[in-house]
């Protein structure tokens, strides 16, 4: 039986993608790309990220020791 795995996403086309929102950067975690500026995650369904800022959750924002 073939092992399921997460789908691996190439760094240099994932520093091209921006927030639809605020075009923060995203960054890959948990099954979805958040957005370190606003707080949004977007989820990646079937290995394809949708970045539709109305399909987003929205977490809370990264804080990086401001």
């Amino acid at each position: 039986m073939p092992t399921i795995s997460q789908p691996q996403y190439d760094a240099a086309a994932l520093s091209r993608l921006a927030c639809p929102a605020c075009h923060g950067d995203l960054h890959l975690s948990d099954e979805r790309l958040t957005c370190a500026a606003c707080g949004r995650a977007y989820p990646i369904v079937d290995g394809i990220p949708v970045l539709i800022k109305e399909r987003a959750e929205t977490v809370c924002p990264m804080t990086h020791g401001h």
